[in-house]
């Protein structure tokens, strides 16, 4: 409500006003006497100060009716907000110790929260300082719209269609670019993960195989939670192929809600690329949570566990890289139990392979357990990280064959185009698909101890393929990894989750002192093999392919700072048959040689 009280102008300056009028027209405050009585004389003259005299009292009297008349409509008006806009607890206030308007980091005067904007901007901004000093419109008090305009009024928040207040946010910036309210209660965080590579290749394996830059990964992760209890994950993605949605799922964490605020370890949730951010006002009860939506399936440590930017080497091994259960619609609880002892994964899923759709109405079931037992132990410090655990599942197929093609240097894809940048020891037969029953397993140890990560990985299972779409050939499969990785600049982790911090960056610090980065070093040996049914049952050609392969994978890795990553690796592959190159002087090879390069912002 605005303030008309005439004491809001300097009184010096109506005095001055006033008393030059009267003395320019003296006739101006002359009043009508009244008739003379005959036995009284005629009354003396007023002086010109005694009518202005008069004339200030008049204007004090008239002054306090005005405060009086204000403080009444101020006290009503009061009380009207009070009964339609009842006060939030806490939403919105500064923290104590801080200034008014700033949050505890000090983030800049956040909005406010009551919804309202600056008229003709549809309540995207605010350009009131206090609720207190706001008056309703017409529309607001009404609660309803006019006729024609689809009620899109503003409806208060403890109505039974209200819409949620609009809260102070800030901005943040550390794994990622973070949007949160200042109670942490929503967050939106985007991330980035840009890959861009070289690979070469020798000549007497340039055919099919050719010599190029790529980029084999461009994404953009956008996390974050709406509420403490229900959080979200999408990821698109540019690869091999086309743009296309790489994982998008909601995760229910109701345990959450229900523990008092504490900081999380700040180590990502496990079948996410290690960016789910970890919120300031979020409990630490993991120990149950729902996950629905496209998301990586829980077979394989390798992969399940590590995400793509935080690979030793540039890509995953052969078990992992081709036969992994990869990204699939469905749900999945998972959690930890005992302090972080155990840790677990279970869910349904369609089934096949990389997929967004089922191709028959049975889903496959996933099971992966990872156990620390050593977690919490004094005596066995050395052994806390060390991780043995397994994963199983399995389910009834009916869909094209997933992969089709059998590689060593990227994950599975359909994409033509990574005939040329990774070598391929196994082709199926374009009639093939996945018929029957797919069975799979797995068991590793994993062990962290400072600058030390020594990883192995056996898997193994069947699955059932086709050529008529009627009968199905069971084919077995077997294959393992062992790797190795050491940090030479003393960097230490417990998990291989959200990449690495180097001691000191490269370049000059803040004290003049120069740093080199982290430097990793690393190798890796991974095989494959799968039956003899895969030649006899007609699904691949034994003349141009091979069932069984291996490969070496050995290097430097160096970590500029937090957020970039230099691989420098070479990967040897050998096979058990010769496979066809496409180069048609030298047509057969048992073995390729590739030289990698590549380049990694991940923030």
């Amino acid at each position: 409500m605005r303030d008309f009280r005439f004491g809001r102008y300097p009184r010096a300056m109506l005095v001055g006003v006033v008393f030059a009028i009267g003395l320019a027209t003296p006739g101006l405050f002359a009043q009508t006497p009244p008739p003379p009585a005959p036995s009284v004389p005629e009354a003396t003259p007023i002086s010109v100060e005694d009518r202005f005299r008069r004339l200030e009292q008049r204007y004090d009297e008239m002054e306090r009716r005005h405060a009086e008349e204000y403080r009444a409509l101020s006290e009503k008006y009061q009380a009207i907000q009070a009964t339609v806009n009842p006060p939030a607890s806490n939403a919105g206030t500064a923290p104590a110790g801080s200034a008014a308007g700033e949050s505890a980091s000090s983030a800049p005067t956040a909005r406010r929260a009551d919804g309202f904007g600056a008229q003709g901007t549809a309540g995207r901004t605010s350009n009131r300082e206090s609720s207190d000093a706001r008056a309703f419109t017409p529309r607001e008090r009404g609660g309803t719209g006019a006729q024609g305009t689809d009620a899109r009024t503003f409806v208060r928040e403890n109505t039974a269609d209200a819409k949620p207040l609009k809260r102070p946010a800030k901005v943040l910036f550390s794994e990622g670019l973070e949007f949160a309210s200042e109670d942490d209660e929503f967050q939106l965080t985007f991330h980035n993960l840009t890959q861009a590579e070289y690979r070469g290749f020798p000549a007497q394996d340039r055919g099919m195989l050719q010599n190029q830059f790529f980029i084999p990964r461009q994404r953009w992760y956008f996390t974050g939670q709406a509420t403490k209890s229900v959080e979200f994950y999408t990821v698109i993605n540019r690869g091999y192929g086309s743009l296309d949605l790489l994982d998008a799922f909601i995760t229910l964490n109701l345990l959450e809600s229900l523990t008092p605020p504490a900081e999380t370890d700040g180590t990502g949730a496990q079948g996410t690329d290690g960016r789910v951010t970890s919120s300031k006002g979020k409990g630490s009860d993991n120990r149950f949570r729902f996950r629905v939506g496209r998301m990586k399936t829980p077979y394989l440590y390798e992969y399940f566990s590590i995400a793509e930017g935080d690979l030793i080497a540039p890509e995953r091994s052969l078990l992992a890289g081709n036969l992994s259960g990869n990204r699939q619609d469905g749900m999945m609880a998972l959690g930890e139990l005992f302090g972080g002892r155990i840790g677990y994964s279970t869910g349904i899923f369609n089934g096949p392979r990389r997929s967004f759709q089922d191709f028959n109405s049975s889903p496959d079931g996933f099971l992966y357990l990872n156990s620390r037992p050593f977690l919490k132990s004094e005596t066995l410090d050395f052994l806390r990280y060390l991780n043995i655990g397994g994963t199983a599942y399995g389910g009834v197929e009916n869909n094209p064959a997933q992969p089709n093609v059998y590689r060593t240097a990227n994950d599975q894809t359909t994409s033509s185009s990574a005939s040329a940048l990774s070598p391929t020891f196994l082709a199926l037969n374009s009639n093939v698909t996945e018929r029957g029953m797919r069975s799979q397993w797995s068991g590793h140890v994993a062990y962290f101890y400072k600058s030390l990560m020594l990883l192995g990985e056996l898997g193994g299972g069947t699955q059932g393929y086709s050529t008529n779409g009627r009968t199905s050939t069971q084919v077995p499969f077997e294959g393992y990894m062992v790797q190795a990785a050491y940090f030479l600049t003393g960097e230490q982790l417990t998990r291989r989750v959200n990449v690495v911090r180097p001691r000191r960056n490269f370049g000059y610090n803040k004290g003049g002192e120069f740093g080199f980065g982290a430097v990793e070093v690393h190798a890796r040996y991974s095989q494959l093999g799968l039956g003899r049914q895969i030649f006899t049952g007609g699904f691949a050609d034994p003349n141009q392919w091979t069932n069984n392969a291996y490969a070496i994978d050995t290097g430097v890795n160096w970590y500029l700072n937090y957020y970039t990553k230099v691989y420098f690796d070479w990967q040897h592959a050998g096979f058990a048959n010769p496979v066809v190159t496409g180069n048609p002087s030298h047509r057969y090879t048992s073995a390729t040689d590739l030289f990698w390069l590549r380049f990694q912002l991940f923030f």
